[in-house]
This record gives C-alpha cells, sequence and structure tokens, in this order.
C-alpha cells in the first residue's frame, strides 16, 4: 500500500512538472518534486525491504532446528571383555569394528532472555535511524534547489534588466544618428554608442549560457528534465516565520540513541540464561547398547541450559561503551544547535541588511534616473560626448540590477531562513 501511495505521488507530481516546464516552475513545486523523486526515497524503501527480512530471520530463530547426519566408521579396536570375563562361565560377545549410524538432532529454543526481541528492536532501531539519515540528505538537497532557484532568478531579472537597457539605447541611438546627420554631433558619439550596444548583447550571451548550465544544474537534483524555454516564477514573500525548529537532524540524534539503548538491552538479554530442548533420533549399530551388534533405532530426549555468566566484565564494559556514545551524540546535537543559530542569525541579519538597502535602493535609482535623462539632454546638446553620457546611462544601469538583485537575495534569506527551520 505504501509502495502504491509513492509510486501514485510521484507520478502527479512528474506530470505536475511536466506540465508547468513549457509556461512557468514554482519553488515549492520544485522542493516537492526532490521529497518525491530523490534517490535516497528509494534507499528508504530498500532499508524498509531489509528490514522485513532482518525481522523474518531473527524471528526464525524461535523455530526448531532439524539436521540430518550420517556416519560409518571402522575402528581398529573396539571394547574387549576377555581378560575381565575369562573365569566367569559367561561369554560376552565382541563388539563389531565397523559401526554405522544415522540421525537426526532436533533443537527448539524455550527460553533465551530476551535476546529475540531485543535483537528485532536493535534492527527497528537502526533501520529509523538510517531512514532519518536519509531525511538529512533530502534536507540538503533542497538547499541545494533553493540556492540553484534564486540564482535562475537573479540571472532571469539581469537579462530582463538588461534587455530593457539595450532597447532603451537603440532607441537613444537613433536620436543621436538624426544629430549626427544634421551636424549636431560628431559621428564619434555614434561609434561609441554602438559599441556599447556590443557589450550588451555580448553580456546577454554571457546570462543566457548561464542560465542553461544552471537550468542543468536543476534538473539534475530535481532528478527530471526541465526544458531551456522554462520560466520560473518568483515566489511570495513568506508568512510571518516563528521560530519552531522542525529539522530532521534532531529526530536522527534521537533514533541514534535510541540504537544505542537497543544495544545495551540485546548486551544484558546476552548476559541471561538460555534454555532449549533437545532429542536425537537415529538408526545403526551400536546405539546406546554398546553391546548389540543389530541395526535399530534408538532416541534421546532432553532439557539443556546456556548460561555464560562469566564474561569477565565485557558487558559491563560494552555497556558503558555505548553510554560514552551517547554522550558524543549529545555533544554533535549542541554543536548543530550552534551551527544552526549561527546560519539562523545570519540569514534574519541578511534580512535586515536588504530590507534596509532596498530603502535606499530606490532613492538611488531615482537620482540615477535623473542624472541619465540631464546627461541626454546635455548629449543632444553637444555639451557632452557620448562616452559622458554612457557613463551615466551604465550608472543607471547598475542602480536598477542592484536594485532587482536585493529585492531577489531578500527573499531567498527569507526562504533560506524556512530551509534551515525545516519547513520547507
Amino acid at each position: 500500500m505504501k509502495k502504491t501511495l509513492f509510486i501514485v505521488s510521484a507520478s502527479v507530481i512528474s506530470a505536475g512538472l511536466l506540465g508547468q516546464t513549457a509556461d512557468s516552475l514554482l519553488l515549492k513545486d520544485c522542493i516537492r518534486a526532490v521529497e518525491q523523486r530523490s534517490p535516497l526515497n528509494k534507499q528508504k524503501t530498500l532499508s524498509g525491504e531489509a528490514l522485513a527480512f532482518r525481522l523474518k530471520n531473527l524471528t526464525s530463530d524461535w523455530l526448531p532446528s532439524v539436521g540430518f547426519n550420517a556416519q560409518a566408521s571402522y575402528n581398529s579396536e573396539t571394547v574387549d571383555f576377555s581378560d575381565v570375563m575369562k573365569n566367569l562361565p559367561v561369554s560376552i560377545p565382541s563388539l563389531p569394528l565397523d559401526q554405522y549410524k544415522i540421525w537426526a538432532d532436533i533443537n527448539q529454543q524455550l527460553y533465551d532472555g530476551g535476546l529475540v526481541r531485543s535483537r528485532k528492536s536493535m534492527e527497528r532501531a537502526t533501520y529509523e535511524a538510517d531512514i532519518q539519515e536519509a531525511e538529512t540528505g533530502i534536507t540538503s538537497i533542497k538547499q541545494q534547489v533553493n540556492q540553484a532557484y534564486f540564482m535562475l532568478l537573479i540571472t532571469r531579472m539581469s537579462m530582463e534588466v538588461l534587455q530593457v537597457s539595450l532597447d532603451e539605447l537603440v532607441e537613444r541611438e537613433k536620436v543621436i544618428s538624426a544629430g549626427v546627420k544634421n551636424g549636431v554631433l560628431l559621428p564619434e558619439n555614434l561609434l561609441s554608442i554602438d559599441a556599447e550596444e556590443l557589450k550588451y548583447k555580448q553580456r546577454l550571451v554571457e546570462l543566457t549560457l548561464a542560465r542553461q548550465q544552471q537550468v542543468k544544474i536543476l534538473s539534475v537534483l530535481m532528478d527530471t528534465t526541465i526544458s531551456e524555454n522554462a520560466t520560473f516564477t518568483q515566489p511570495e514573500e513568506p508568512q510571518e516565520m516563528n521560530q519552531q525548529i522542525e529539522r530532521p537532524e534532531y529526530e536522527l540524534f534521537d533514533k541514534q540513541k535510541e540504537r544505542l539503548k537497543a544495544n545495551q538491552d540485546l548486551v544484558n538479554a546476552s548476559d541471561m540464561p538460555h534454555f532449549f530442548a533437545y532429542s536425537q533420533g537415529a538408526y545403526g549399530r551400536p546405539g546406546y547398547n554398546i553391546v548389540s551388534q543389530k541395526f535399530h533405532p534408538y532416541y534421546s530426549v532432553g532439557i539443556g541450559m546456556k548460561w555464560n555468566f562469566l564474561n569477565y566484565g565485557d558487558s559491563r564494559r560494552q555497556k558503558k561503551m555505548f553510554e560514552i556514545q551517547k554522550s558524543m551524540v549529545d555533544i554533535k546535537r549542541k554543536t548543530f544547535d550552534d551551527q544552526l543559530d549561527i546560519q539562523l542569525s545570519a540569514e534574519k541579519a541578511n534580512q535586515i541588511k536588504y530590507s534596509e538597502l532596498l530603502k535606499q535602493d530606490e532613492d538611488i535609482l531615482k537620482l540615477r534616473k535623473a542624472i541619465t535623462a540631464a546627461s541626454f539632454s546635455k548629449l543632444t546638446n553637444g555639451i557632452i560626448t557620448s562616452t559622458d553620457y554612457l557613463s551615466e546611462f551604465n550608472n543607471e544601469l547598475l542602480a536598477k540590477l542592484q536594485f532587482e538583485n536585493h529585492k531577489i537575495l531578500k527573499l531567498q534569506a527569507e526562504y533560506n531562513y524556512l530551509l534551515l527551520q525545516g519547513k520547507l
């Protein structure tokens, strides 16, 4: 049933992605695709199948064990009572030198001190720890997808702003060209505009190639094929973010400690006495009656106990080692907490920083637009050269790019914060 649900979910996600690649892709859909299509999900499925087999193998320890054996032997001598019985008026037949035996052994465990139960607990704890480790791997891939997605947004924004500036420069070139024809402006001004247009076109080619590479990276991370013509929609501002942390690493630390506790229980169970019943049925000669020379069936049944009570402190030392490993897990958890706090603080600081920069970016952009307009007026009147004008035009372009870039980076810092909290 779980496999069926997984396949259906993966199909729905795949269909959604394929349907969106021609139009637009959303960040939340990309992250959902990673959750469904990551190879680590296959690892979780295989771990579950392996656990089922291991539990079945452990359950079989309670089933009776049966062994079949056969033996034929020839001895150079055997028991001889002739010297002992020579003065008695009785005779005892000599035992044969060749002996034959076919037998079956049956053993049934009666009490194992909880060993099988402890082994099953350990296997389940190991499986759950492996699952959580896979979840942490998926979280890492999500962070890479988030990074690639916002890089694509920045690249797309840069291309759009650059294209608008190029179109604007082409319009300005028409005005300059008219001024050159009328003898108001020197031809050199037109050459500078042409050279700047070529630089913009060259930059657009670079950005196009960079976008193609970023799309390939995202396709690999999502384990799907994304069309190069796909567009990537800028996500909305996230809702108010609380401080609750939902990272899978915390569950992993807990499962690791549960696994160590299961190992301690296994050591305790190994120290307990084990009781078992046994039986042996055989056919051959001689049997338990060693003076019988006839082939005949015979058997034995009984109850036994095994107890290795003298382990010279091995169990105590093993349990102490597991306690030390638990302490090491606590240290890892504390280290993770510290690193996570640092990362969350950094992303929160980025949000504040970009919010403040955006306020100034708007004022800077307004001033740059005014300066560029004034410079163009001076250029058309022959007061300055096109080189002077292009310097101000590029300053305005940089201001636009900075403004749009800061908006995306602020949004990325907010989504990075959510990812660090484990909420995406």
